[in-house]
């Protein structure tokens, strides 16, 4: 397996006062050489979440106190999307560059993305420390979360780590399930909060409101007949979960060519998820238009975007006619920019 590392400059950072640090990125695995320490963790992150966060701080700081490499090792696509196919039922928190963004950030050293595919699925657990652990990243000290698990069919687990580490000289370091209010923070939960609208609960364990990415693509211009002008949105990654059909006070970011990074402050918005009943059946397509508030260039055709939503205004509703819906928009507007803190 090839590795293709890069540099990227972080650009997402969780907080202020962390200092801007350059990460390695590699497709595949390094083959580190073995002159260095390595405190390593593993996982998907989807969401890179406040649990996630614990982890992942208590690696780095370990490794800096260690005079060590860290190092995650994540994989793409989603192993559930390449074991399972269409019967996966997996929704995604994040696009890969967003997980990558969202990684770099906390101040790694290296970030190791991973091809997962069918002959990688296969692997043993004890494949799977000798030949990617071991041999692939130079592991001295592997990190791991309260439910870890890896190797084909889930069969390896903390107890096995530890035993393959005395026998390859690494250690093992078993961090416990964070909890947030007293509640463990996980992707579950997460998506489960974002399903039923309540952005703000979901926020709370990101650590920041849900992101959604798409490209502006051409509409029907309703919204300009209508007075809101809108951005229509084609998703990046179907597989990322959207909140359900409502309207939304939102954020709106303009991407750069790489997709990692903000090109702009954000423009405050508000968003309709879902059908337009009022146009079109009630079964009819489902669309996201974004209305910007305070955006001068009106010119975003194939755009890359990120929508950072941040509270569900109210439901999808059916209005006699145009008037009817323009003063609801209205009213949106109103709602939206006191959600935003818009001046």
């Amino acid at each position: 397996m090839n590795s293709r590392p890069l540099s990227l400059e972080c650009h997402l950072q969780f907080r202020p006062n962390l200092p801007s640090h350059c990460v390695q990125i590699h497709k595949g695995l390094p083959h580190f050489t073995q002159d260095r320490k390595r405190v390593v963790t593993t996982g998907t992150f989807d969401g890179v979440h406040l649990g996630h966060r614990a982890l992942l701080d208590w690696m780095v700081q370990e490794a800096q106190s260690q005079n060590a490499e860290s190092v995650v090792l994540t994989f793409d696509p989603h192993p559930r999307s390449v074991l399972f196919g269409e019967d996966s039922g997996l929704q995604l928190l994040q696009t890969l560059n967003q997980r990558t963004a969202c990684l770099a950030s906390t101040g790694l050293d290296h970030l190791v993305v991973q091809p997962f595919d069918i002959p990688f699925s296969r692997l043993r657990p004890e494949e799977f420390v000798r030949d990617v652990l071991v041999r692939g990243m130079g592991t001295t000290t592997i990190v791991v979360g309260h439910d870890h698990r890896f190797g084909t069919g889930r069969e390896g687990d903390v107890e096995l780590l530890r035993s393959c580490g005395e026998s390859y000289g690494f250690d093992v370091v078993h961090i416990p399930a964070h909890i947030e209010g007293e509640l463990t923070v996980s992707s579950t939960k997460i998506r489960q909060r974002i399903e039923s609208g309540s952005m703000d609960a979901a926020a709370q364990l990101l650590g920041r409101p849900h992101a959604w990415r798409g490209k502006v693509v051409k509409g029907e211009a309703r919204g300009r007949i209508l007075g809101f002008r809108t951005a229509n949105l084609a998703a990046m990654e179907p597989l990322q979960l959207l909140p359900p059909p409502g309207v939304y006070a939102a954020k709106f970011n303009l991407l750069d060519a790489s997709g990692l990074k903000r090109t702009k402050p954000g423009w405050s918005a508000m968003v309709h998820i879902g059908p337009r009943p009022t146009f079109e059946d009630d079964q009819g397509p489902s669309t996201v238009e974004a209305h910007l508030f305070d955006a001068n260039d009106p010119h975003l055709y194939g755009a890359s975007v990120e929508l950072s939503l941040i509270e569900r205004l109210r439901d999808i509703q059916k209005f006699d006619g145009p008037d009817a819906l323009i003063a609801q928009l209205e009213a949106d507007a109103r709602a939206a920019k006191r959600a935003l803190g818009y001046v």
